[in-house]
């Protein structure tokens, strides 16, 4: 994936890229509620993963068809977002560069983007909203273990905010500084590698920057 070339900020001021889902949205909910209405099975939020075949007990060509289904179904719109993460980031935008960084599918930017603005207007826009791709080629066993630190690299970005375990440690083995975002079951191990911090919400975030 080949980013644009950036213009060169401050060297005071940093630039930290936030995930979305999990992070700025109730993924896990809408999900959830989509597959137990679609499919008729019985997850419950804290079921959720992103490994969906072993989520659905279903293969690859099957998991991909839901895929496809659940993307173009507009779900992503009715998200609920975490209403205590927007005075978190309008102080940060004031002393840090902001951008998302996604694995949405590429296909979902309007969607995403119309909902960015609903809930966050003003911190975000299109030019800062960026796609991993690490699904666009469909699910494969090999996206599994993709992460977004190639992305996070390109973007010169020092911070990363998500609630997958392998992006935060794949960006700390950067040489970058990861925020596991939340106290989620899937995101849960014995110990943080070197480089990440567990933050379990938005409060925790503004301490982790700004302190008490």
């Amino acid at each position: 994936m080949t980013l644009p070339t950036l213009n060169k900020r401050p060297k005071n001021r940093q630039k930290i890229a936030i995930d979305i889902d999990d992070v700025l949205a109730d993924n896990a909910t809408g999900f959830v509620n989509f597959s137990n209405k679609t499919w008729g099975t019985t997850l419950q939020p804290e079921d959720y993963h992103e490994h969906w075949m072993e989520l659905w007990n279903v293969d690859l060509v099957e998991a991909e068809r839901r895929a496809i289904i659940l993307t173009n179904a507009s779900i992503f719109k009715n998200y609920t977002h975490d209403e205590a993460a927007l005075p978190v980031l309008k102080r940060l935008s004031a002393d840090y560069d902001l951008c998302i960084v996604t694995s949405r599918r590429e296909h979902t930017r309007d969607d995403t983007l119309a909902w960015i603005h609903q809930h966050y207007e003003g911190l975000f826009n299109d030019e800062t909203i960026h796609y991993a791709g690490i699904w666009d080629k469909g699910i494969t066993l090999s996206g599994l273990s993709l992460t977004k630190a190639d992305v996070i690299a390109q973007l010169d970005a020092d911070y990363l905010i998500d609630d997958q375990l392998k992006h935060c440690e794949g960006v700390a083995q950067t040489g970058r500084k990861a925020l596991l975002f939340g106290n989620y079951k899937w995101n849960q191990v014995d110990e943080l590698p070197s480089g990440v911090t567990r933050v379990n919400d938005w409060a925790a975030v503004e301490e982790h920057f700004y302190g008490k």
